[in-house]
């Protein structure tokens, strides 16, 4: 099974962001899950889907593809997947060549995990309609995947028409699209492509999803979930029965008032590491 770090509230200091990443490789982590939000507005109607709370704008929240390129450029074998990339306030051109371009520049050591994402308030505040992100979201994978695999490409759907369009340089090989979401609807779409990506649910939640994931996706769909539970022998194995492929770890507190150190995040994946006999 593969051990993940997750890199969801930090701060954009490039010294302990490089000192974290090559850690984590040095340690055996497989690879660094990284959130994604642009801007929120102080008030909102919009509530976290699992945690029921709007987000505190003031929290930090990494900006995943320049923070992924960072962490890359000082390691080898690290990998790096977005965790989830908000589809619902993006145009599907820009995230194409920003995808694509990653995948090249990490050798191929990136995977875009979308979603169409939860906070209608930060979806409208970037200029897009929230009410229609579903369906923006399943064409925006059809776009960028044509995109990707033709020179010149064309679409008509709903949202997004157009004839004879490239994205040049597209990437030497496509970067996976990993889908998140809680419904089987999400299930149903991550089955499409590479696999689903969950949030910190119980194993009793994780059960009928992940079955469902593998019936539609006739056991070709990996997922990846965040630990909920300490990460003992017993939960893991429980995880690793239900078929996932990789756990996102917290090694350290998140979204508290006073920051974790450099020194002590590596002191956590440190720990961590011993405890899941990583190597």
């Amino acid at each position: 099974m593969e051990h993940w770090v997750a890199w969801f509230h930090e701060t954009n200091q490039g010294a302990e962001v490089k000192a974290v990443a090559q850690a984590a490789e040095s340690l055996g982590y497989t690879g660094v899950a990284l959130s994604d939000h642009v801007a929120l507005p102080k008030v909102q109607k919009a509530r976290h889907p699992l945690l029921g709370i709007p987000y505190d704008p003031e929290i930090p929240i990494t900006e995943p593809i320049t923070t992924a390129a960072t962490m890359a450029a000082v390691t080898e074998r690290l990998r790096f997947m977005t965790y989830a990339y908000v589809m619902g306030m993006r145009d599907p051109f820009t995230v194409a060549k920003q995808a694509g371009a990653l995948a090249d520049l990490t050798e191929n050591r990136f995977q875009l995990g979308i979603t169409p994402g939860w906070s209608s308030d930060e979806i409208a505040l970037l200029g897009h309609n929230p009410k229609t992100r579903g369906g923006r979201f399943v064409e925006s994978i059809e776009v960028m995947q044509g995109l990707w695999e033709n020179n010149l490409f064309s679409y008509a759907g709903e949202h997004y028409q157009f004839s004879d369009v490239g994205l040049s340089p597209r990437p030497g090989t496509s970067p996976p699209i990993y889908v998140g979401g809680n419904s089987s609807l999400a299930i149903k779409r991550a089955a499409k492509h590479a696999g689903w990506i969950a949030m910190n649910h119980s194993i009793e939640e994780l059960t009928p999803f992940l079955l469902q994931l593998q019936e539609l996706s006739q056991g070709q769909a990996d997922s990846y979930v965040i630990a909920a539970e300490e990460a003992t022998p017993e939960y893991l194995e429980k995880l690793r029965v239900l078929g996932v492929r990789g756990v996102i770890f917290m090694p350290w507190p998140m979204m508290q008032a006073v920051p974790v150190s450099a020194a002590e995040k590596v002191h956590a994946l440190e720990a961590l590491a011993r405890q899941l006999e990583v190597h």
